[in-house]
This record gives C-alpha cells, structure tokens and sequence, in this order.
C-alpha cells in the first residue's frame, strides 16, 4: 500500500501535477480572503487571477534561471537584481491588466495613488515569489543531494562487493597451490584437506552472501580454516587460538579476519630446527571487539621495509574503511620475531 501511495506522488510530481493543485489552493484562498472587500465577485476572481498569474509567470522565470545549468554562468548579485527589476516590470503589467478587466483607473478603485500601487505590486511580488523561491531552491538540493547520497551509496556498495568478491580467488589460490602439492605427497590428507576446503567455500557461498553475520560463523569459520592448514603443515606447526570474553549475540562484516590468517601463513616461517609458530587471539570486551594475530617469519633482510599483505590485506584495508568507517583501528607490525597485527573494531547497537 505504502510503495503504491509512493508511486502515485512520484507521478504527480512527474507530470507537475502538484504545480496545478498549489495555485488552484492559492486561488481560491485569496478569492475566499477578499470577498468582503468586493461586491462583484466577477471583479474578484479577475484581480486574484491576474495576481496568480503574475506571481507564476515570475515564479518560473527566476526559478529557470536560478536552478538551469545556464545559472552557473550568471553572478548570484545580477540574478537578484534581475529579480528586483522584475518584480517591478510585473507590477506595471498587474496595473494595465487591472485597469483593463475593471474597465477604471486602479487609482480611483483602490482610493491610492499610481506609485503607492506599483510599490504595492512590487512588495507583494518580491516577498511572496521569494518565498516560493526559497522552498523551490530549498527543495531541489534536497533532492540533488539524495541523488548524490544515492549514487554514493551505489558506488561504495558495488565497490565492497568487488572487494569482498576478491577475497574468495585469492584464498581460492593459495588453498588449492597446497592440495596440489599434498596430492604427491600425502593423496590421504589431500583428500581430506578437499573436503575441507569444500566446507569452507560452501559457507562463502551460501553462510557470508549477508551484510552482516553471526560473529560465531566467522569463528566457525576460522577454525575449519585452521584444521585446514593444520592438515597441510604437519608437524611443523605450533598453533594456538585463544577466545576470550562473551563472543556470543553479535554480528561481524563477513570474511574479515580471515585475509589477516591468511596472510599468517602466507608469511609463516619454515624453521626445520624450532617451532613455527601461529598464534590467533579474539576478544571482545563490552562493544570492543579486539583481533589479534602474530606468526614468525625468517628475518631476510631488515633494511627493506617489508611488504605487509599484498591483494589480501589490501582489501581488507579498503573493506574496513567502507564497513566500519572511522570505527576500527588497525596495527601491522614486523620485526624480528615475526608479523603482528592487531584489530579493534567498535561494534554497532
């Protein structure tokens, strides 16, 4: 019912129809407010139609010029003049068309001099047009800045579809690099790391298509991804996933932790003689919600500022500042002990 009644006003405005009932009010109350003033109603609706008709025509010139593209070239002083001068041009028509539907000079009818009327005409067409300028002037930026508002919606929201589609190839990649090489060596933890991967693209499918998702299938998520690797490092790796605080009733952005654990073991060292070591820890602490993450990593050469990320953690980067603009806080640390990255993120509600 509501989308239908929408409907109907953005197609009255569309034909202007909104226009029409606007004077046709404006007529007949000053019909209404004049009456006692005349004895020939016939004189009354002449004078209030010539006075309709004035108002109007100079209504929707200075709204022409003033909301056309050609404004753009005329200095805002000379389009108020042009109305002051106007203004005046049209209480001169008002007086020869009075006079000519009364058949008398205004003069004697309105028991007032000739300049006294024009100067009558004139306030009433400055002050009364100005009003409706302004509520036109007031009302067309409104409505430039929903389109604006509306377009820039559109933009950042195809652009986080974008970005959140990246997301999928590049895990994509590096998963299947790894079954590639566990099929020679190992085709029984192969087949069970598939699987693995299998459940997690389904949950990328099918659980994180929503703006927003429980913050426990994105913990779900991140331990199914953990097995994952578990199954492809072996031995090698010493992991540790901490969860504290009451990580329970909320909603996250989907897949944002996981470019960060991605880019744990993209960058995890390959010691032979120690451990390898990854180490994840949430927490949430009233509406903070806090992500921390560290891995080493085989110090190669520490004069070269080290290239954190790549397509990944780029996206994610960009991601955080489209979903929670000016709500998180994102730390990237390497050193000799390895990568550290610590997110805070303050939730909604």
């Amino acid at each position: 019912m509501a989308d239908k009644f929408y409907f109907m006003i953005e197609k009255l405005k569309h034909y202007k129809i909104h226009h029409f009932l606007f004077w046709a009010v404006y007529f007949f109350f000053w019909v209404d407010y004049y009456t006692p003033y005349y004895e020939n109603i016939i004189d009354l609706y002449g004078v209030t139609g010539i006075y309709l008709f004035a108002h109007a025509s100079l209504f929707y010139t200075m709204r022409w010029m003033f909301l056309s593209e050609d404004q753009k070239k005329l200095n805002s002083y000379l389009l108020i003049i042009i109305y002051l001068v106007l203004c005046v041009v049209f209480s001169f028509v008002m007086y020869a068309m009075i006079k000519l539907w009364l058949g008398g000079r205004p003069e004697e009818i309105f028991k007032t001099d000739f300049i006294q009327i024009i100067m009558f005409f004139s306030i009433s067409n400055f002050f009364t047009v100005g009003a409706l300028l302004v509520l036109a002037i007031f009302s067309h930026n409104r409505r430039q800045q929903r389109i604006v508002e509306a377009m820039e919606k559109e933009r950042l929201e195809t652009e986080l579809q974008y970005l959140k589609a990246q997301v999928n190839p590049h895990f994509l990649f590096n998963t299947i690099n790894s079954i590639y090489v566990l099929i020679k060596i190992d085709p029984e933890k192969a087949s069970d790391t598939l699987i693995k991967l299998s459940n997690l693209l389904r949950s990328q499918l099918y659980e994180f298509a929503e703006d927003r998702i429980d913050i426990a299938k994105e913990l779900d998520y991140l331990e199914n991804y953990l097995a994952l690797e578990k199954i492809r490092k072996g031995e090698r790796l010493e992991l540790t996933f901490e969860k504290d605080g009451d990580l329970a009733g909320f909603e996250v952005a989907p897949l944002m932790l996981i470019p960060f654990l991605e880019n744990c073991f993209k960058h995890l060292s390959t010691y032979t003689d120690r451990p390898n070591t990854v180490q994840i820890k949430i927490k949430k602490e009233g509406k903070l919600l806090e992500a921390t993450f560290f891995n080493t990593c085989e110090v190669k050469n520490t004069t070269k500022e080290p290239k954190v990320g790549g397509i990944g953690l780029n996206n994610i980067k960009r991601r955080l500042e489209l979903v929670y603009p000016k709500q998180h806080e994102l730390s990237i640390r390497h050193d000799q002990e390895g990568y550290f990255v610590h997110l805070k993120i303050k939730l909604e509600g």
